[in-house]
């Protein structure tokens, strides 16, 4: 069985340009640097979640859906990217989002009250929480006789991480003979890296995948994500083994907490935009790719491999953040001549 025999629904933009970067990586001190533009997978603006939406809408179809519940922050590219897929094939979709109280319906979440998705706010609340208000707002619709059909947050399912396991697929056909890319990301809830790990055990062996996560400590990230791919492998009928201790990732450049900025973080992306005209974003893009640049610095990344940097989009986010940026600006009012 191979990822093609999964049922997929195809609506992503697919294959995704990747880019050389050949300023940044001079920046960076690396012989090349290659940008995976997943922020071009189109739908509602694109992002990585498409990948994964492809195969989860396909498996709510199956299952006779007609509600789509997910969860995440109120800036979350995943809550956005699934409300656009359920309007897409003519289902509602309730949006369970949690964390800090906003005032403002900015960035993504502009996007979703476009998108008509209900959003049901619970300040301050954990992804367990907000997963168990998912879980009883599906049962209260199975007894009033509807058909949800439930996204953990991020996507990331054995299913959700397949989108990935077809992504390095596609990558894998665009090196060529370039068999040994180091892989960057940026890791938020797992399935992703679970996608990439699996992705790269079939069709990448060479490669080396280094997630940066955003939102929580590594440990956790090791074992989900070993976790993830070793039952996204079963449902393509394969037996893989994942060593959580030996899955890469990274928890230096997080910072305060999950969709907190840091300033290393704001500093990749005026570099990623500056050298390259590459957008990022302050909560996963702009994150990770401070993390390349320290462990470039550090001379974690090798210098010699070439380094693909996955960019999982989230540009709409970047609305929500004006404050940490206004300070930049070379602004100057003329007179009226």
């Amino acid at each position: 069985m191979t990822i093609d025999d999964v049922p997929r629904l195809r609506f992503g933009y697919l294959p995704t340009p990747l880019d050389e970067a050949p300023r940044l990586a001079e920046k960076l001190g690396i012989r090349r640097l290659l940008i995976k533009r997943d922020d071009l997978t189109g739908l509602a603006l694109g992002g990585n979640k498409v990948r994964k939406i492809e195969f989860l809408m396909a498996d709510a179809l199956e299952h006779k859906a007609d509600v789509i519940l997910t969860d995440g922050g109120p800036q979350s590219n995943h809550a956005r990217q699934t409300a656009a897929a359920a309007r897409l094939f003519g289902l509602e979709c309730i949006l369970h989002l949690g964390g800090p109280r906003f005032d403002r319906f900015e960035g993504n979440l502009l996007l979703d009250v476009i998108l008509g998705a209900e959003i049901r706010f619970i300040p301050d609340a954990t992804v367990g929480m907000m997963e168990r208000a998912m879980v009883k707002a599906a049962e209260e619709l199975r007894q009033a006789g509807r058909k949800p059909y439930v996204i953990p947050i991020g996507g990331s399912s054995p299913t959700g991480a397949l989108g990935y396991v077809a992504a390095i697929r596609e990558l894998a056909e665009q090196l060529g003979d370039d068999r040994e890319p180091q892989i960057v990301h940026a890791v938020g809830s797992g399935g992703t890296l679970a996608g990439c790990l699996l992705g790269t055990r079939l069709y990448l062996p060479g490669a080396r995948i280094i997630g940066i996560s955003v939102g929580r400590a590594s440990k956790p990230f090791q074992k989900i994500a070993a976790d993830l791919a070793e039952r996204a492998a079963e449902i393509m009928g394969k037996h893989e083994q994942f060593n959580a201790e030996e899955v890469e990732v990274f928890d230096d450049y997080l910072g305060q907490r999950y969709a907190v900025p840091t300033e290393a973080g704001i500093q990749g992306i005026l570099l990623a935009a500056r050298t390259e005209a590459l957008i990022l974003d302050p909560v996963y893009t702009g994150k990770a790719m401070s993390g390349l640049v320290d462990l470039a610095e550090k001379g974690i990344i090798d210098p010699d491999r070439t380094t693909v940097f996955l960019h999982t989009g989230g540009a709409p986010g970047l609305f929500a953040y004006e404050e940490h940026f206004t300070k930049f600006a070379r602004y100057s009012e003329l007179p009226n001549l």
